[in-house]
């Protein structure tokens, strides 16, 4: 990374047998980076931490491996990803809250929709016509988990090439998915209002296919 000419700002600090690189990162933590590292160096032990957006997480990462990982998103918005063995997106999908209800996007590999629920029902929005809200919340969730086959994303496409999985419409992005691959290919964030929307969402939509 920090030997790498498009290397982004960083400092250098020492002590005694820590190392410590802090970075002003633009494009995301590089999980993959960090693993292939660790795996290569089964005695070294990578700490990421970092704040962003009123999100706060850690992870450890020894001999290739995601061994902790803990988020604090304060009144953040809530996330579940599930992948499915052979790579594809089962389901990638963030809950945020708004007053008296909560919005909503989905995504699989092949369809996505928003949606907004309150007390308890569920209101699919044709994803061809989201308002302003849901567009955002959704743009910036997909900026950090998921990238589309119609795009080049060339370090993408290699790395789902050595993980031997075929790339589909819509994809984790690798370095998300170095972190799933050894903690069951599942994470969750979501409350419990998320998980009521997630059920009333696989009940409407995902079951639906």
């Amino acid at each position: 990374m920090v030997r790498d000419a498009e290397a982004e700002d960083y400092t250098e600090h020492h002590a005694e047998g820590r190392l410590e690189y802090r970075f002003a990162l633009k494009k995301g933590i590089p999980f993959p980076v960090l693993t292939e590292a660790s795996g290569a160096f089964p005695e070294l032990r990578v700490e990421a931490e970092w704040d962003h957006d009123g999100v706060r997480g850690r992870a450890v990462i020894e001999n290739g491996r995601l061994m902790e990982e803990h988020r604090d998103s304060a009144g953040g918005p809530g996330i579940e990803i599930a992948v499915e063995d052979d790579g594809r997106l089962g389901l990638a999908l963030v809950v945020e809250k708004r007053d008296a209800c909560c919005i909503g996007y989905a995504a699989t590999a092949d369809r996505h929709t928003f949606f907004r629920f309150v007390r308890g029902e569920l209101d699919l929005i044709d994803p061809e016509d989201p308002d302003v809200e849901l567009e955002d919340m959704a743009l910036a969730f997909v900026e950090e988990w998921i990238w589309y086959d119609e795009e080049e994303a060339p370090l993408e496409r290699a790395r789902y090439a050595g993980y031997g999985f075929p790339v589909r419409g819509a994809n984790l992005r690798s370095g998300k998915l170095a972190l799933l691959r050894s903690s069951g290919m599942r994470h969750s964030s979501l409350d419990e209002t998320g998980r009521a929307a997630r059920e009333a969402l696989e009940r409407r939509w995902l079951k639906s296919a």
